[in-house]
């Protein structure tokens, strides 16, 4: 019923000297489904920290009517600036498929070191990020915040595609073999709770997995 766009990232561990800042922020931000003139986005951000050591994954799913499906992949650094997160990246790449489903073969890598993008709060609990990753979006609101484990599969659900009525898209969703997530994301109430199944109401819904595998 379901089919995955799969995405192993490895990530990259990188020095920070106040662990503490990073802690507070740690989680997964998403964006809504942002129309773009011949498709849309979504974009989600990874970011947590492993003994005084910071992380951040960058993935932004595109849509366009005639190029088809692609996924920017971004890893970098974390530092900050005042009470802003300041994302360096320091490896990116583009991959494509033209069907929804199909496994999303690599289209290029690019040096990306000289980008950077700030993550704040312009008011208290909403979150947003400078610019979309391929700068195509100014200033891109992230409502949805989710309590993270790192390495953690997870993933949201959405409906309106053209060639099906639901995805599933990601982080870390290799080695799932074909299982049933274990928790959803209860946007009410903001926690985890047992899966009951998947929903069928429109918008995003979140869903994790038992991690079965390393990265």
């Amino acid at each position: 019923m379901h089919k995955f766009l799969i995405t192993g990232l490895i990530p990259l561990t990188f020095f920070w000297t106040n662990p503490n800042f990073a802690k507070s922020l740690d989680g997964l931000y998403f964006s809504e489904k942002l129309a773009t003139e011949n498709g849309f986005l979504i974009l989600g951000i990874e970011i947590f920290t492993e003994k005084g050591k910071s992380f951040y994954n960058a993935q932004e799913l595109r849509y366009q009517k005639s190029r088809g499906w692609e996924e920017v992949l971004f890893l970098g650094k974390v530092t900050t600036e005042g009470q802003d997160l300041i994302l360096v990246p320091e490896a990116c790449q583009i991959r494509a498929t033209d069907t929804w489903g199909k496994k999303m073969a690599l289209l290029r890598r690019f040096d990306c070191d000289h980008l950077e993008f700030r993550l704040g709060q312009p008011s208290p609990g909403q979150f947003s990020i400078s610019e979309s990753l391929l700068g195509t979006m100014k200033q891109v609101s992230l409502p949805f915040v989710l309590e993270h484990s790192a390495g953690s599969p997870v993933a949201l659900h959405f409906d309106g595609l053209k060639t099906a009525e639901e995805g599933i898209w990601g982080f870390h969703l290799n080695g799932l073999g074909g299982k049933l997530p274990e928790k959803s994301w209860s946007l009410s109430k903001r926690s985890w709770e047992p899966f009951q199944g998947y929903k069928t109401s429109p918008g995003f819904q979140f869903y994790r997995w038992k991690r079965s595998f390393s990265n």
